[in-house]
């Protein structure tokens, strides 16, 4: 990874001159963060990375003054002597590796701000299954895969924006320890009981850590310690501003040997980050605590050298990038899909401000909240509000139940299987369902929810969801659809218990839509061509209660039922397919209310019933009886016609010589 700065030669700046030169007269391909330099060569590094210690300038024998040790950004050129700092040893470079990849002890502070007061240590999880995996004759055991695999799929679950990311993994015996963020944590537990290349995960919180770790030293505490104290002091409380400008002078990571030796400043970049992640308990607390963000005066070339900050800060509201070396609208690219609330972002004293004046048009396109560009407004909030506003979907008007019974079959089927549902599941089963009925489950945990109910969980669900966008593959599709009534049975007994409200007391809270259908195959086989059935659609909301908890959430479901007659000797009625969909709870759509908006008149009136008598081959007299019936409306007087032609006697049909 190329450290912060310029990649090739030199940028020119109006406060003071950079030297490009290294000591062998080659220009400089990496740059960094960077102090002020005078005329005298630029050092590098074993790998070739451009120290951060420089020399004095060509002016040193004047007394320079050194930049105020406050938080404010500086308005102009600031000078300070440097020295060169001691070559950091090989052990503190592995210490400060420890740090940026985080490590599972909690360490007390020492250090003053209000950041050290959300402090909340990571958790380590102990998974089970890899050795049994196909995954576990690949290179390295297959660990690399399954950590690819728990983080996208702990993502994809809950349909959740940011990155889960996994900061430590070690095997022991049969078992992967890794640690996580207690966020990033409870999403990874999410995952048990998955199937990972032909092998069933089992993952469980280890609250003792990985069996035999080695603790960090006190010198590693104390070079975290000391992070947080840089933190800390950069941090202010009343304006909730983390103020990272001008890395490079600041005296403490010098003085810990981040700008010399193998140390590179984008490890010093991501060690600082990855000591903020640890500091907030929640995402919320993170966005409570840090509105605004400056990373003014670094040096920096592109976003790529500053990506973890993204991570640790996704949703910072004001951010100020001046006084950098941004040229072109590609040193900023990597962010276009990032920062999604941001809405001040400051790009003074860039390079691209010359070389490409258009910049700030695209700006606008990449960040969809972005108010204040540069101290100049792009748009209003009222503007966003409507963007946002567009591009939710548009719901589905609801025009009121379709509900065409047949025999009250339908209606004495639904009242009954509520209320056996959530009493009897057992006997429900057996009675309603036989060894071809199908039944299988699906949630959507990115749906609405009502802004006055907070949004369940869905763990007692996730393992048995046949979501077909979370579920891509047909052999794991196939897993999911549930055939014959002991399947089912013993899928219903560990679905959570459920109440749902009365359907003869409480009907506003459903809407049921019910129509007669043809050609299901007869479960006595008496006719090839099929019989008729119904096709049933429920929805409403119930209750349910988390296993192993007295907690109860409520939810919004949806239930498809396909009726047919019974097998020989069977219950007459039996259950073809059962699919049931879940969501967070939302009331349901008022329906809209049909009215007639224009009477018919007579010749509208002749026209249909001719129309009619042509469809149907029915008399003038039943057509208009058909007509009557339905209001005139002709749509639905001819479905009511298909529904109940068996019913018809013969002479209501014309009859042909």
């Amino acid at each position: 990874m190329a450290p912060l700065g310029p990649k090739k030669g030199s940028v020119p700046n109006n406060r003071g001159t950079r030297n490009t030169q290294a000591s062998t007269g080659k220009a400089s391909t990496r740059g960094g963060i960077s102090k002020r330099r005078g005329a005298g060569p630029v050092r590098v590094d074993r790998d070739g990375d451009l120290s951060m210690d420089v020399p004095a300038p060509a002016n040193s024998s004047q007394s320079q003054s050194r930049r105020p040790k406050n938080n404010a950004t500086p308005s102009g050129p600031i000078t300070r002597t440097s020295t060169r700092n001691p070559r950091p040893t090989a052990k503190a470079q592995q210490i400060i590796q420890r740090v940026i990849n985080g490590d599972a002890s909690q360490v007390s502070s020492r250090t003053r701000g209000s950041l050290r007061d959300n402090i909340v240590p990571p958790v380590t999880l102990k998974v089970e299954g890899l050795k049994a995996s196909k995954a576990a004759s690949n290179p390295g055991g297959g660990l690399k895969e399954l950590l690819a695999f728990l983080e996208r799929k702990a993502q994809s679950i809950e349909q959740i924006s940011r990155h889960i990311r996994i900061k430590k993994s070690q095997m022991r015996g049969d078992f992967v320890y890794i640690t996580a963020s207690k966020e990033d944590a409870l999403e990874i537990l999410k995952v048990n009981n998955f199937m990972f290349a032909g092998a069933t995960l089992h993952i469980t919180e280890a609250p003792e850590g990985v069996p035999n770790s080695t603790p960090l030293s006190s010198t590693a505490l104390e070079i975290k310690e000391q992070l947080r104290g840089v933190l800390s002091s950069r941090y202010d409380v009343n304006s909730k501003l983390l103020n990272l400008s001008a890395l490079g002078e600041d005296p403490s990571l010098n003085q810990m040997g981040f700008f010399s030796g193998d140390a590179t400043p984008e490890k010093m970049f991501r060690a600082l980050m990855a000591v903020c992640d640890g500091l907030f308990k929640t995402a919320q607390a993170k966005r409570d605590a840090v509105v605004s963000i400056s990373l003014a005066g670094n040096n920096v070339n592109d976003v790529l050298q500053i990506m973890s900050l993204t991570d640790t800060f996704p949703d910072v509201i004001n951010l100020d990038l001046s006084r950098n070396q941004f040229k072109d609208l590609k040193a900023l690219q990597k962010w276009r899909h990032r920062l999604r609330s941001l809405q001040t972002l400051l790009l003074h004293d860039n390079p691209i401000e010359a070389a490409n004046p258009n910049y700030k048009a695209e700006m606008v396109t990449w960040f969809p909240k972005l108010l204040n560009l540069n101290g100049i407004q792009v748009r209003t909030p009222e503007q966003v509000a409507a963007a946002e506003s567009a591009s939710r979907p548009t719901p589905i008007p609801q025009s009121g139940p379709d509900f065409r019974d047949i025999g009250g079959v339908g209606e004495g089927f639904i009242m009954e299987f509520l209320s056996m549902y959530d009493t009897d599941r057992r006997s429900l089963a057996a009675k309603y369902y036989d060894e071809q009925s199908t039944f299988s489950i699906a949630f959507n945990s990115q749906s609405p929810h009502a802004p006055n109910v907070p949004p369940p969980t869905w763990g007692a669900y996730i393992k048995f969801s046949r979501n077909h966008m979370k579920i891509t593959h047909p052999p794991s599709r196939q897993q999911r659809l549930f055939t014959g009534v002991n399947q089912i049975q013993a899928l219903w007994q560990q679905l959570p218990p459920t109440q749902h409200p009365s359907l003869s007391t409480q009907l506003n809270k459903y809407l049921v839509d019910c129509h007669p259908i043809q050609g299901l195959a007869d479960p006595a086989g008496h006719n090839p061509h099929g019989v008729d059935g119904m096709i049933m659609t429920i929805h409403g909301e119930f209750e349910d209660q988390e296993p192993g908890t007295t907690k109860t959430a409520k939810r919004s479901f949806s239930r498809t039922f396909v009726l047919g007659p019974g097998a020989p000797g069977r219950n007459p009625i039996r259950v073809v397919s059962d699919m049931l969909s879940l969501q967070a709870f939302k009331n349901l759509p008022t329906p809209a209310l049909v009215t007639q908006t224009a009477t018919v008149n007579d010749q509208q009136k002749e026209q249909m019933l001719l129309e009619l008598c042509k469809q149907t081959r029915m008399t003038r007299e039943y057509s208009r009886l058909c007509l009557d019936g339905a209001n005139w409306n002709y749509d639905q007087a001819l479905a009511s016609f298909h529904e109940k032609r068996a019913q018809l006697p013969p002479e209501a049909f014309v009859t042909t010589v």
